[in-house]
């Protein structure tokens, strides 16, 4: 007879934050909710109870959600890439060290639709999946190596994917049958660890993954048994090791649930006495289930050789080429296609000439072992790009007088604006305090002169869309990589005067921007145009207006002789102008200026910048091109067209 095996009892944590709904009070709508929920479980007494048999705590494994790919939030879910592992990091990331608990990754496929509420049945309709994957390598540093289906649904298509990808799959539901959903009826009914065959991912086959069954603790659905906890037990005493898991969310209190689990799993132990049992992460389980130890960490290097990418990695990974993400023309791709496999531990990247990859600023290169060591490396093509983070963002060389190319407080600031580790800016919060009674969910909003586009920090509570434009290409790519959540798309490199006429929003704000302009009439002119409703500016404005082109001493030494402009702008010259564009113009005092300098100007490198807020309301349509012509001009123009028409020169 063969020795007993032993249990390994793993509780999967499906970690997708706050979820609201008015007809389910079990549902905890808000993150402060969540956080009392989770903070019961991290207490050290409640992760003591229940010993295992070797006297130990719980551990939990956090299969952390990204609400990305979805067009609707019914729900009032966590969007944005990172929201989720952010949330818990921050408010939880020692307690997380301290229990050994483990991070693994958990994916909803969006519907076409695109219904926050609505789960995804076809792989093909979009590839959110690798810009996630992609997005925590490169903005996080992290390749997670277990995984989890979002509802447990999955096809042959989507099991080839995460085959190739992560050696240990939770999403094992058998025998839970959902209709037009899920269909597990077919699978693995025990609680051992198998690889799954490529067209059949219910049955055991050649696959590379291990995949593990994980049932409902306590749902509609399903609730796990006494008899199935007491079938893992029976299979350890006959000598075949067991992997007990089941799952719940974090947006339920669920406490008592898993005081109950750890209740009857004691008792059901207490029949096998000569069956050892452990409280075991998802990774743990599997490597116990094997008998296999910890493995050695992994390291991977990555280096740039004129725009080729050379990949080492310190063994023989899970995947046959390492996950390639790169940073491109503004946006973050999955790279696969060129990479070529010199041996089990080497590949080359050689970005084809017609690739858009091939104009890659930096890359981010992970993988992971069979048994779960993972690694990530980084490689920054352009070091003058990656000094612009750390220092000044460089000379432009089509706009080599830019005060904003040698400066080394203005990225300074971008990074930690667009980060949150600085607040929003006074002046946000006074324009965003002028508009928060007026904007509604799905309005659009022109953020012109955004810099790294923070102030999308505290618009995107109201649901509007959010667009930034700046002519400082690096402050844009610095809002690229640190605002998460907002679709890089929506930071544009253009200077506010290059703006489509043909382009409209709701609202535009310009936020100490207007200054700078040898004029006020260009950028106003483009500003009004784009601006349906209601248009917010601050900056300097008098009695009169004053052309000041000074030196900037805030600048890096050897360019503190640089000058641009620091002008301002008469109010009754402003407001006239926007009168004849449909305006009705307010005037309100800066509360900056007011509550920290006594309304007397701020002293900025030695020089006076008064601040103002301009709020304009439209009140009557855009002008026809007559009007804005006036009666002298539309008759030339009149002429000139009937001239052009009849074929005379002019």
């Amino acid at each position: 007879m063969s020795a007993p095996a032993s249990v390994s009892l793993t509780f999967c944590m499906d970690t997708e934050g706050p979820c609201f709904d008015p007809d389910r009070a079990d549902l905890l709508p808000t993150w402060d909710a969540v956080d009392a929920a989770m903070a019961k479980l991290f207490d050290p007494a409640f992760r003591a109870r229940y010993p295992d048999s070797a006297g130990g705590a719980l551990t939990i494994g956090w299969f952390f959600l990204t609400w990305t790919g979805f067009a609707t939030n019914p729900r009032r879910r966590a969007f944005g890439y990172h929201a989720v592992r952010d949330h818990y990091l921050d408010r939880w990331g020692d307690r997380l060290a301290a229990t050994g608990d483990e991070q693994c990754w958990h994916y909803h496929h969006p519907a076409a639709s695109g219904v926050g509420t609505e789960w995804g049945l076809d792989w093909t309709i979009c590839r959110e999946y690798d810009a996630i994957v992609s997005r925590q390598i490169l903005e996080r540093g992290w390749f997670p190596v277990c995984y989890r289906a979002g509802g447990t649904i999955m096809d042959a298509l989507s099991s080839r994917w995460v085959d190739a990808w992560f050696p240990f799959d939770y999403s094992n539901r058998a025998p839970v049958a959902i209709e037009g959903l899920v269909d597990w009826s077919a699978g693995v009914r025990d609680w051992s660890v198998y690889h799954p065959a490529p067209e059949d991912f219910r049955a055991p086959g050649a696959g590379r993954r291990r995949m593990a069954r994980s049932l409902d603790l306590q749902t509609w659905i399903h609730a796990l048994s006494d008899d199935e906890i007491e079938a893992a037990f029976a299979r350890a005493a006959g000598g075949r090791p067991a992997v007990v898991s089941c799952f719940d969310h974090d947006y339920r209190d669920i406490a008592p649930r898993i005081d109950d689990l750890r209740a009857r799993v004691t008792a059901i132990a207490a029949r096998f006495p000569a069956v050892t049992w452990r409280y075991a992460g998802p990774v743990a389980a599997v490597r116990a289930y094997l008998d296999a130890p910890p493995p050695a960490p992994l390291s991977i290097e990555a280096r740039d050789d004129g725009g080729v990418v050379d990949i080492f990695s310190s063994a023989p990974l899970h995947q046959s080429i390492p996950w390639i993400a790169a940073r491109t023309n503004g946006a973050i791709v999955h790279v696969e296609r060129d990479v070529e496999r010199v041996d089990e531990r080497r590949w080359r990247w050689r970005p084809c000439g017609s690739s858009d990859a091939g104009s890659w600023t930096e890359v981010g290169v992970a993988g992971s072992t069979d048994l779960g060591a993972s690694a990530v490396a980084r490689v920054v093509r352009e070091p003058r790009a990656s000094a612009a983070i750390a220092g000044g963002i460089g000379e432009d060389a089509a706009h080599p007088r830019s005060i904003w190319h040698h400066s080394t407080l203005f990225p300074e600031l971008c990074v930690k604006r667009a980060s949150g580790e600085l607040p929003e800016t006074d002046s946000v919060a006074q324009a965003i305090d002028l508009l928060a009674p007026r904007l509604r969910r799905g309005m659009r909003v022109l953020d012109a002169g955004c810099a790294a586009g923070h102030a999308w920090r505290s618009l995107s509570r109201f649901g509007v869309e959010y667009v930034g434009v700046d002519s400082c290409a690096a402050a844009i790519d610095i809002g690229r990589r640190h605002l998460t959540g907002l679709d890089p798309a929506r930071l544009r490199v253009r200077r506010i005067e290059d703006l489509s006429r043909a382009e409209r929003y709701d609202a535009v704000i310009c936020l100490n921007t207007l200054s700078y302009f040898p004029m006020f009439h260009q950028p106003l002119d483009v500003l009004a145009h784009a601006c349906d409703r209601w248009l917010v500016v601050r900056s300097s404005f008098g009695d009169r207006t004053e052309i000041r082109y000074l030196p900037d001493v805030l600048l890096e030494p050897g360019f503190q002789d640089l000058r641009a402009y620091f002008n301002v702008f008469s109010r009754g010259e402003v407001a006239a102008f926007l009168d004849a564009e449909g305006f009705a113009v307010r005037w309100i005092a800066d509360r900056r200026q007011q509550e920290k300098f006594g309304g007397r100007p701020e002293v900025v490198g030695g020089i006076e910048l008064p601040a103002e807020f301009l709020f304009a309301e439209r009140v009557r349509p855009r002008p026809t091109e007559d009007e804005r012509l006036g009666a002298r001009l539309a008759a030339a123009a009149r002429d000139w067209r009937e001239r052009r028409t009849g074929g005379a020169n002019p």
